[in-house]
């Protein structure tokens, strides 16, 4: 029979207090102790990201970033005083079948009059129409001689499945080819393009992005590298990705449009 309480409240609960208590310092205890155990491969880790960074700024003539209207507006004057030799800039045009960056016309202008080679990617959203999101591209892009080609930025997994991805982005770079007459190029994550788009899509000249060290690539025959995304730049308030192009100075211009 349960007693009847006087003030007809229930009884508090002792000790639950103190069992949180107890998990919370159990957890953190654990967290520190996998820390000092493997502080070591951590520190390695972390120092092996670093040299690898360091490794492809220190070839200057093949690196470059890519923005968006996630760096905000873009000093282009301290940008060009920047430490870091940027070659090429990748700008983000488009998104989906009718979003659109809205910093891409002033970034696209500034990379032109600041000599900068430049590109213009589209983000591909899965559960939407290839040829809507071409269009869209396409009516914000023009592209001129000394532009690199065309980029789809291929990143999810759509609610139709593989095949319908692997047909809807093979569709847009088909119309892409036809309409600028130059092959584009497919930006995609290492993990992605292995499980996804590795034997579907051709020979595509690839953009690949692995932020732990140029050892996820060896298997993949790249033509940029994008090896961080968590760079500092002058004139950029903000993180940005960098990138490493896979040739000499030569074969970077050789990949740009000679003439439409």
């Amino acid at each position: 029979m349960k007693r009847k309480l006087k003030s007809g409240k229930r009884p508090k609960k002792k000790g639950r207090k103190t069992v949180l208590i107890i998990a919370l310092l159990f957890a953190v205890l654990s967290i520190g102790t996998a820390i000092f155990f493997y502080q070591d491969r951590l520190i390695s880790y972390f120092t092996s990201f670093r040299q690898a960074e360091n490794t492809y700024l220190s070839d200057s003539k093949n690196f470059g970033i890519d923005i968006s209207h996630y760096q905000g507006i873009i000093d282009w004057t301290e940008l060009g005083t920047s430490e870091h030799c940027i070659n090429y800039i990748f700008i983000r045009a488009t998104m989906g079948a009718d979003g659109q960056d809205v910093q891409f016309k002033s970034n696209w202008e500034n990379a032109k009059e600041n000599n900068y080679l430049r590109g213009a990617y589209h983000y591909y959203r899965p559960n939407e129409n290839s040829v809507l999101q071409f269009e869209n591209f396409s009516k914000m892009v023009k592209l001129e001689p000394g532009d690199f080609p065309p980029v789809l930025d291929i990143e999810e997994m759509g609610k139709y499945g593989t095949e319908n991805l692997v047909a809807g982005i093979l569709n847009w770079l088909r119309l892409a080819e036809k309409h600028y007459g130059v092959i584009p190029i497919v930006y995609t994550g290492s993990n992605f393009y292995q499980v996804y788009l590795k034997d579907r899509i051709g020979a595509y000249p690839l953009w690949i992005a692995a932020y732990s060290g140029p050892h996820k690539i060896i298997d993949v025959d790249w033509k940029f590298h994008q090896f961080s995304h968590k760079m500092r730049i002058k004139g950029i308030n903000a993180y940005v990705d960098g990138n490493s192009f896979n040739g000499e100075m030569e074969d970077l211009l050789k990949l740009c449009i000679s003439g439409l």
